[in-house]
């Protein structure tokens, strides 16, 4: 499967393909993030959304329950670092994390990154740099910015959380 799909990108690349549903479907899908929790990009109202569909307990987050990781039950995290309190009750699982809008070039989609660790939303965009990675790249200010490389999760986990959608 994957080197059906590493056909396709390849494919669209040479043809130079430049139509967003192109890109649209390289972008979207179940994305694994560095520390393994996984983010589901789709087309969404504003253009693509992206949705937290796996959570993985950070040591900020054992520290903050003060209990071990095996006690926090995911299902209950809230996103209680929001700096909006009416929003601090929110499920963390489902919770949207990523808003993108496709601009002229077709790899490459701008948006908002909301952090749930600090409660804050920044200027950030999505390149996609082959048929399974995305470089993710948040910024403050224009200048203090980070960089993650997202893999696309394996096909069985996509499935998975398609089916508990």
């Amino acid at each position: 499967m994957r080197r059906w799909m590493a056909r396709i990108w390849l494919a669209s690349v040479c043809a130079g393909l430049s139509g967003v549903a192109t890109a649209g479907a390289l972008v979207e899908g179940v994305w694994t993030t560095p520390e393994q929790a996984e983010m589901t990009i789709a087309a969404c109202e504003t253009g693509y959304c992206g949705t937290l569909s796996k959570i993985v307990i950070t040591p900020e987050q054992v520290a903050a329950y003060g209990v071990s990781a095996d006690q926090i039950v995911v299902e209950t995290l809230t996103d209680r670092f929001n700096e909006n309190p009416a929003l601090q009750s929110r499920p963390m699982l489902g919770l949207q994390i990523l808003s993108l809008r496709a601009t002229d070039n077709p790899w490459h989609f701008e948006g908002e990154i909301y952090n749930p660790r600090d409660g804050k939303t920044y200027s950030g965009s999505v390149d996609v740099t082959g048929p399974d990675s995305v470089l993710l790249k948040g910024c403050a200010l224009y200048v203090l910015c980070q960089e993650q490389i997202w893999t696309r999760a394996p096909l069985v986990e996509q499935a998975e959380v398609v089916a508990a959608q």
